[in-house]
């Protein structure tokens, strides 16, 4: 097999394991960067000679040139570069926020020219995923995320029957006219995702959680967000949160605190 036909087996292998939807939106992306690439080529294809055979002129200084080095020349390099940079970045964000997932743009930058096209990109995705797929790769940055938001586990996280509490988890602002509300760095986000996925397999959080977590952000003067919320799931019965910073999940039985806690929380 010559490397022709293996590079385009690892092509046809990439766009099986993408959706359709993200094909498209991908091949889409490279017609519109290849078509301002070509545009901004042909500029400087013009522009740098006619700058190269003006600086000959005897009758011309570099201060006094008609086109500039840096105003004409560097500027359209400069913009092939950043057009580059942006139809990097556009595909790589598609599959980030589509998926879920982190994803490096700066090193697909920095390792390809102006010729790459969205295949390579989709090559450098999957590399990054380290064999996961999107929806694992999901899952298991969404666990790494939540037990980081734990210090010791044994001190701060309790559970009693069937409920769970952690102390010293949700910081409040208090310098606002909204009352009490959530810090803009709250960890609860991240807590809300990890616990719909618990409740139902998605990463994405469920919209109780979600309506409940957008009454946290603007605050008390607003809601009653320190009475108990409570919900019709399979797994999670209640979240109440705590002036003192404490918050506390009720769960149907003992054995699903204990999984959870296990799962998303003990490192």
């Amino acid at each position: 097999m010559n490397i022709l036909s293996k590079l385009d087996e690892i092509t046809i292998n990439n766009n099986d394991r993408i959706a359709e939807t993200d094909r498209k939106y991908c091949e889409n992306q490279f017609e519109l960067y290849i078509a301002a690439r070509e545009a901004l080529q042909q500029a400087l294809n013009i522009i740098k000679p006619a700058y190269e055979e003006e600086k000959k002129s005897t009758d011309n200084s570099l201060d006094r040139c008609y086109l500039n080095d840096y105003e004409d020349v560097k500027h359209i390099e400069k913009r092939l570069e950043e057009i580059k940079g942006q139809f990097v970045s556009k595909i790589v964000n598609h599959f980030s926020r589509r998926y879920n997932v982190s994803l490096d743009t700066h090193i697909i930058i920095e390792k390809y020219d102006l010729n790459l096209n969205h295949n390579d990109i989709i090559g450098e995705i999957f590399e990054q995923l380290e064999g996961f797929s999107f929806e694992e790769k999901a899952v298991h940055e969404l666990i790494q995320a939540t037990k980081n938001t734990i210090y010791n586990f044994d001190k701060k996280v309790t559970i009693k029957k069937a409920s769970l509490s952690i102390t010293d988890y949700v910081w409040w602002d208090s310098w606002t006219w909204s009352g009490l509300r959530i810090s803009w760095d709250s960890k609860l986000g991240t807590f809300f995702q990890a616990l719909s996925h618990f409740e139902n397999g998605s990463v994405e959080t469920l919209h109780s959680l979600k309506r409940m977590f957008e009454h946290l952000k603007e605050g008390s003067n607003k809601y009653d967000i320190f009475s108990k919320y409570e919900f019709d799931y399979k797994k999670i019965k209640s979240i109440k949160v705590f002036k003192n910073r404490k918050i506390t999940v009720e769960f149907k039985d003992h054995a699903l605190a204990q999984e959870f806690a296990n799962t998303y929380l003990k490192k």
